[in-house]
């Protein structure tokens, strides 16, 4: 009897086991977005008075970060709540809408559906506080004027015209953002005269910040709805905000000034007979005295500044470093870096540049040597050579019969900086450049106006510079294989750098343009006729 009832609960146990449901595995991925089935207002809308907007799909929706994703044409200034309900998005606005005006809801990817996210597509509701529908359009494409590329997500604004315009302050009237291909469409505009222009807007904020935000603007105003023509605006860096004394470091050796934005160069007058050494660390923002001179408590000194608009600053500024405790300064190490970077091919005539990171004060060119094929070993002394102006930077203009190896042997002691300390010993190796493992890329600039002077430069895919001429016909040598844009910039004021535009000023920017296609360079292999034109400007 025993065994039975075993026998028994045993197969309750196998068939409640079989029983059990278990969620069903694979099927078809939902890639259908949700469609709107009815609004209300509806869709183009005349006369509309209310405060509420309702959206009704044919299925399960969320909405996803709708106050950042949601673009409201003009800006209505007018702030909302939304409730989602299932198969419904409603938005309950706290002011009615400015009468006799076209409004544009264009709600991007902030309704999706519940189960796999799939946002709605080209969700967009149009309606009149008035009688009739606001018709103007104005679209184009945006792109980065430095690398040619379209800019997704920037704002493409319509402002009033006004001779007190500030997009730091005033946000546009008409705006949209663009796609991954940089091209914007603005619609259902009142037609008059707007200003355009493009800003970064990473905040979000619809208001422009010049410190890290690029932009780009049309120099005429547009008539929205009469012009037929589609804008290409290209973006760029222009911090035109007033340079300042951010803030002062002082140290026990040095004392930075630190500025509000890079500049360029800077002139340093000693007011009161003293001196200093000193130097503009790289990034431009840091210009840094150092404490090795007799000198008073207080140095004052006058600081002319020239940032990368070209405007200069005048500063008066007191230089006063830390009191030393104990014995002995705790020093920062004096570092070196070079052009040509280390293990870089140096061809058999080159220019060499060794960078500091502290003024030198002395340098023994006869410890210094340079090495051809651990044969030749000349002094630095046999070649020339020349500081920069803050003696941080030397200069080697070198020529070598090496065939496999040029060495750059420096021994400690050989350079002293300001600071009284030294480099160990260095040795710096560089192969021969084989022009074998090279290629050559030849060509010229056409239809080119001989007065007009230009700046042609071979870049790499993450645009780096690789090297630079200002004349045609033009021949990039010992060109590394791989796959190469060619750039070309018209120096309006011939001082060999572009130069960036100025809203303020109504001021573009040097004109850039780029050769169509990619450069596809291989080794050993020569590329002729690789020319560029530069457009007749309109």
């Amino acid at each position: 009897m025993l065994r039975t009832i075993v026998f028994a609960i045993l197969v309750l146990f196998f068939f409640e086991r079989c029983a059990q449901q278990v969620p069903p595995t694979g099927g078809k991925r939902d890639s259908i977005p949700p469609n709107l089935v009815e609004s209300n207002p509806l869709n183009k809308t005349l006369n509309f008075k209310g405060k509420k907007i309702e959206l009704f799909f044919d299925e399960y929706v969320v909405v996803d970060n709708i106050n950042q994703k949601l673009v409201i044409t003009p800006e209505a200034d007018n702030p909302y709540s939304y409730k989602q309900n299932g198969m419904s998005v409603a938005l309950t606005f706290k002011n009615q809408f400015k009468d006799s005006t076209t409004y544009t809801l264009n709600f991007g990817d902030a309704i999706k559906d519940f189960a796999e996210k799939n946002p709605a597509k080209n969700l967009k509701i149009v309606f009149s506080t008035g009688t009739s529908l606001d018709s103007g359009r104005v679209y184009g494409t945006l792109k980065d004027i430095r690398t040619n590329k379209p800019i997704f997500d920037a704002l493409v604004g319509l402002y009033n015209v006004s001779d007190t315009l500030n997009i730091a302050k005033q946000k546009p009237y008409y705006f949209s953002r663009t796609d991954s291909s940089g091209v914007f469409s603005i619609e259902n505009i009142q037609t008059r005269q707007y200003k355009l222009i493009a800003i970064d807007d990473k905040n979000r904020n619809m208001l422009y910040n010049a410190k890290d935000e690029r932009m780009g603007f049309l120099g005429k105003t547009i008539t929205a709805g009469t012009d037929s023509a589609s804008y290409a605006l290209n973006m760029y860096l222009s911090d035109n905000t007033a340079l300042k004394v951010q803030r002062t470091l002082p140290k026990v050796n040095n004392y930075a000034v630190v500025f509000s934005k890079p500049i360029e160069n800077v002139e340093v007058t000693f007011v009161n007979k003293d001196s200093l050494p000193y130097l503009l660390e790289p990034g431009g923002t840091n210009l840094k005295f150092f404490n090795v001179e007799p000198h008073a408590d207080t140095t004052l000194v006058k600081l002319k500044t020239l940032d990368s608009l070209g405007i200069t600053t005048e500063f008066e500024q007191k230089i006063a470093f830390q009191a030393q405790r104990g014995k002995t300064r705790q020093l920062d190490p004096l570092t070196l870096t070079t052009i040509p970077e280390a293990n870089k091919p140096l061809t058999n005539e080159f220019t060499y540049k060794l960078i500091l990171n502290k003024p030198v004060k002395t340098l023994d060119d006869q410890k210094i040597a340079i090495i051809s094929d651990s044969l030749t070993n000349e002094p630095l002394n046999a070649f020339k050579y020349t500081w920069n102006t803050n003696r941080n930077i030397l200069t080697i203009a070198a020529k070598s019969f090496a065939k496999d190896s040029v060495k750059f042997d420096i021994p400690k002691g050989s350079i002293i900086s300001v600071e009284g300390d030294t480099l160990a010993k260095t040795l710096l190796k560089h192969p021969v450049l084989n022009e074998e493992d090279f290629g050559v890329i030849r060509g010229r600039v056409t239809n080119a106006d001989t007065a007009v002077h230009f700046i042609l430069e071979l870049v790499d895919e993450q645009y780096k510079v690789v090297e630079t001429v200002y004349a045609s016909p033009y021949t990039f040598k010992n060109i590394p294989q791989g796959k190469y844009f060619l750039r070309i910039t018209v120096d309006k004021n011939r001082n060999r750098r572009w130069d960036t535009g100025q809203i303020d000023k109504d001021l573009q920017p040097e004109p850039v343009y780029y050769l169509p296609d990619k450069i596809l360079l291989k080794a050993n292999f020569e590329l002729n006729d690789i020319n560029i034109t530069i457009p007749e400007e309109k």
